[in-house]
């Protein structure tokens, strides 16, 4: 496939009906549409950006925001659509609120004393 018709696709059209037919076979019927699809892009690159969501597009650039592995940050970045080698579908954040009690809250340091020895 040339670099030309990877750059004209749509990802974010692509990513929606991806996590649609994920949520179909896995059989989550939810009202509410996913609100974030968390998403990882393989690039020309080893390495792969995720877990991070599409936040705009155009002909050349899927615009996303990555988010930091710790959880703490979200980073906003550019991706050359045309180096973009495939887009896989993590999972889906819904509208809806969650419960509290159902977050896992983990610290950012797991033991501080260790730091000072």
């Amino acid at each position: 496939m040339n670099n030309h018709s990877m750059s004209s696709i749509n990802w974010s059209e692509k990513v929606k009906i991806l996590d649609e037919n994920i949520r179909q076979e896995m059989g989550i019927e939810e009202e509410n549409e996913a609100k974030h699809i968390l998403i990882k892009v393989q690039t020309q690159s080893a390495e792969t950006i995720e877990p991070a969501f599409i936040v705009g597009e155009d002909d050349t650039f899927l615009d996303l925001f990555v988010l930091s592995p710790q959880g703490s940050s979200i980073v906003s970045t550019a991706v050359l659509k045309s180096n973009i080698q495939s887009v896989g579908v993590i999972g889906g954040v819904s509208t809806e609120k969650v419960d509290a009690s159902e977050v896992k809250k983990t610290p950012m340091i797991d033991d501080a004393s260790s730091l000072y020895q």
